[in-house]
């Protein structure tokens, strides 16, 4: 008699481990699905800029920026940041070209559209040429690919170092040093190449 509960007992556990393991791959995907992700329609699916959007003209000194979309952003954050950036010599990290920078962005926006970088109820900072409030597009000279990142920080909070304004005066270094006084909760990273 034993035998046999026994051999009753252990099938079902086995179908319950099964069960459990089902539940935490279900729960796994679930997690993946929520992931804090950053897109924008301007990138091809070989992760190259669309022509559209390389060389944008100035009016009045500003230029078009580059249409950015995201999600899942962390219930934790408090405030956004945007940094895209770029090394102009593959071979000198030091140096970084700066193209968006954007701070205090509520947490509840989910896309900037194109051209509105420098319209929202947030902050910009400078350029790339670091003598006007505005976005820089793409529009490098030389032939080959050159290497884009876009980093979008969920923060606790918006840094206190930086002004309750849009400013000239911040830069890239200004922007990064700002970030580091709070806590970074998430960051959500685009990589392009503008291919000539």
């Amino acid at each position: 008699m034993k035998k046999i509960i026994i051999l009753m007992l252990c099938p079902f556990f086995l179908i319950a481990a099964a069960c459990n393991d089902d539940d935490n791959d279900d729960d796994q995907d679930d997690a993946s699905d929520l992931t804090f992700t950053l897109s924008s329609i301007a990138i091809d699916e070989n992760g190259e800029l669309l022509d559209a959007y390389k060389c944008e003209e100035k009016v009045d000194g500003i230029e078009n920026s580059i249409p950015l979309s995201w999600e899942n952003v962390p219930e934790e954050a408090n405030s956004l940041a945007v940094i895209m950036h770029h090394y102009p010599n593959a071979d000198d990290p030091t140096e970084i070209n700066s193209y968006l920078l954007l701070w205090d962005i509520d947490p509840t926006v989910v896309e900037i559209p194109y051209g509105t970088a420098d319209d929202g109820d947030w902050f910009m900072g400078t350029n790339k040429d670091g003598n006007a409030i505005s976005y820089t597009s793409p529009c490098s000279p030389s032939t080959g690919s050159h290497e884009y990142i876009i980093t979008l920080y969920a923060l606790s909070e918006t840094p206190p170092d930086l002004p309750d304004s849009s400013s000239v005066d911040v830069d890239y270094d200004t922007m990064i040093n700002a970030i580091s006084t709070v806590t970074i909760i998430d960051e959500a990273v685009l990589t392009f190449n503008d291919v000539n």
